[in-house]
Order: C-alpha cells, then sequence, then structure tokens
C-alpha cells in the first residue's frame, strides 16, 4: 500500500465470502483488519492508487467496484463507494493518471473487458465546484521517465519514482527534467574497468622491464 508498510490481500474462505484483509508484515500472525466484502466466488482484482490511498477492488464475473480509503492508524480502511452494473467483467485496467480528465476532478480512469460488449471506460470522479486545479487530490504523480537503468536496477541500487504535476498550467513538468542527468556506473561496470586498468598495468610494467627502467 504504496509507503504504508502494510499488505493487502484478498480472497475467500471455504463459505465462499469475498474478503479484504489488511496485514502488518511485523506481525504476520493476524490481520490488523478484516473488511467482509460480499458473498460470490469470482475472484478479486485489485488496483491501488498511491496518490489518493484508495484501493479499487473490482470483481471477475460481477460488474461491481468497490473502493477504500486507506489511513495510518485504526479502522486502516473505511469504504468510499461502489460502483454497480449488471455487465459482467472479464478483466480491468488502470489508466495512468496522466491521461484523467483533471479538471474535470476525475481521480481514477478503469478500462473493463467485457463478455459481449467489448472494453468500457470507467470514471471515477470526485465532485467539485471549483474550476480550479484541485491539488489535494491530485498531487505529483509517477512521470513517464525512468529513475533509473536497467543496469542500476540489476546492481542492486533502489530509487524512488520520478514525479510530475498533472496541472494543466505547469504542462506536466517534470522537476529536474531539464538538468543534465548524472551518469551512474554500477558495481559490475566499475568491476571490469578495475580489471581492465589493472592489466594495462601490468603490460606497462612489463615494457618498463624490458627497457631497463626502473620505477
Amino acid at each position: 500500500l504504496g509507503n504504508r508498510e502494510k499488505l493487502p490481500s484478498c480472497g475467500s474462505p471455504r463459505q465462499s465470502q469475498r474478503e479484504l484483509k489488511i496485514w502488518d508484515p511485523k506481525m504476520p500472525d493476524k490481520p490488523v483488519k478484516k473488511v467482509d466484502i460480499d458473498q460470490a466466488a469470482g475472484v478479486i482484482m485489485p488496483f491501488f492508487d498511491a496518490d489518493t490511498n484508495v484501493l479499487y477492488l473490482a470483481g471477475k464475473g460481477d460488474g461491481n467496484v468497490r473502493y477504500y480509503e486507506f489511513i495510518n492508524n485504526d479502522p486502516w480502511a473505511f469504504s468510499l463507494s461502489e460502483f454497480r452494473s449488471t455487465t459482467s467483467c472479464k478483466g480491468m485496467c488502470m489508466v495512468p493518471k496522466r491521461a484523467n480528465n483533471i479538471m474535470g476532478c476525475e481521480t481514477a480512469k478503469m478500462l473493463k473487458l467485457t463478455p459481449n460488449d467489448g472494453v468500457q471506460c470507467l470514471s471515477f470522479i470526485v465532485p467539485r465546484k471549483s474550476d480550479a486545479f484541485q491539488d489535494d487530490i491530485f498531487p505529483d504523480t509517477n512521470a513517464p521517465v525512468a529513475a533509473q537503468s536497467s543496469d542500476e536496477w540489476l546492481a542492486g541500487n533502489s530509487k524512488d519514482p520520478v514525479k510530475m504535476s498533472l496541472d494543466p498550467a505547469k504542462a506536466g513538468s517534470v522537476p529536474g527534467a531539464g538538468a543534465p542527468k548524472k551518469a551512474f556506473r554500477t558495481v559490475s561496470t566499475l568491476s571490469k574497468e578495475l580489471e581492465e586498468a589493472n592489466k594495462r598495468i601490468e603490460m606497462l610494467e612489463g615494457k618498463l622491464k624490458e627497457a631497463g627502467i626502473s620505477y
């Protein structure tokens, strides 16, 4: 759940009562929160919006989407609302936040695959009367810019995602995007360069010995 150090799980016991549980990795014996969802057999597909701390639960085989907001203390999660539809769902995905209608206060957009009606677009909107940019529901979000290279990641580096503004007046500006990018070298790259340098030093020392030059 973002940076909250909690883990969600969705499933059902033998009675087919679908439920959501919140776990603390430091205390794995029992969940810190349990939410009963409904009585059904379909798989729950979770989608978490780290910007607003909202977890969307889409049920495979039914048309409903329930969403919960998370906080850092008890009761940990509380229900916001529910999208209801009689059209069943075969699959669901969340559209990147930068494709939302920001000035229309569209906080989430999901694509729903249906059995007979193709792909449907679901829009989740927070009702606001103001025409101004709502920075409380649209904080800086993940930008389409890589925070590190694949070599850096394979070398064990870890970096936070690059953020961008959703304010249309800032045109999706990315802090530091215009600055020259610092070149990072991985441990494997440095080891290879050191090995090549030692070989060259050994070769040069051999030539000095052949020439009778002391060093």
